[in-house]
């Protein structure tokens, strides 16, 4: 069975079986501690923990992993280029005294390199914890949980739902609508002018199909009185004593990696600016 990118992985693991609450919040914490660290080592221990998780409580094959993990490499591979070529040097130091490398009109800084390496390895821990928890958890529950234990209105919640269902029909829609169009024998113009065309010909189907499918969920909730109040649940999302493991685990690595970047003299926190 192939999987899209950032979709629940159907498989039966300890994080699959963990309050979807519990796991969103633990990853947002996480992802907001990197954001305070600089040094490249913390930052890989801190991801290589979070893909071991995936790996094994999470038992998510390691070729979706890679494949989740393509936009986030990109997004490194942004961030240290534009670190590395234009860097901000600390006060008192020359240019010319950083540089690194050059290649041609291309000059490569070691503040640049450092602060560019630092970028792109959390923007891959950005993506290992968010993949975690996305491909460990199901949309249904999710939902739940936001409304039993983070108290959302069960309007927005079954709204944000009907999105997220929504979302991966979208290629199978696409996909119709040009076998329509290869059918009819639709040509198309060249250049730019015949990407606007195309471009218009997909939207508007897709906006239409968008706002018939939002006017039925719109019905389905009206006559469902989908208010949130005086409602009983089929289903119940609980915190059970498998979450509180969960968060001591998490909270135990993390501060390992940390107090040993510590111990290295490695570890170096954000000093109130965004370049160290």
């Amino acid at each position: 069975m192939n999987h899209a990118i950032f979709e629940h992985y159907q498989e039966t693991s300890p994080l699959h079986h963990l309050n979807p609450a519990v796991k969103l919040l633990s990853s947002v914490v996480v992802m907001l501690f990197t954001s305070l660290i600089f040094d490249p080592l913390t930052l890989t221990g801190i991801a290589l923990f979070g893909l071991l998780l995936t790996l094994g409580p999470g038992r998510i094959p390691p070729g979706l992993i890679l494949r989740g993990l393509i936009p986030f490499f990109l997004f490194g591979i942004g961030f240290f280029w534009m670190n590395a070529l234009l860097p901000r040097l600390a006060d008192g130091t020359e240019a010319g005294a950083d540089i690194l490398l050059t290649l041609g009109p291309l000059r490569f800084y070691r503040t640049g390199v450092r602060n560019g390496v630092s970028f792109g390895i959390r923007s891959l821990g950005f993506g290992i914890y968010s993949l975690l928890f996305v491909a460990t958890t199901n949309p249904t529950d999710f939902i739940l949980s936001l409304v039993h234990q983070l108290h959302l209105p069960p309007r927005l919640a079954y709204s944000a739902l009907a999105a997220y269902r929504y979302l991966p029909t979208l290629h199978s829609e696409i996909a119709m609508i040009r076998n329509a169009h290869q059918v009819r024998g639709t040509s198309s113009l060249p250049g730019p002018r015949g990407v606007f065309q195309r471009s218009y010909r997909f939207t508007i189907p897709l906006l239409v199909s968008g706002i018939r499918r939002a006017g039925r969920a719109a019905d389905a909730m009206e006559a469902r009185a989908f208010t949130g109040r005086n409602r009983s649940w089929y289903r119940q999302t609980r915190l059970g004593f498998r979450d509180l493991l969960y968060v001591i685990a998490l909270a135990s690595g993390i501060a390992f990696i940390t107090l040993y970047s510590r111990h290295r003299g490695s570890l170096v926190f954000w000093g109130g600016q965004l370049w160290n």
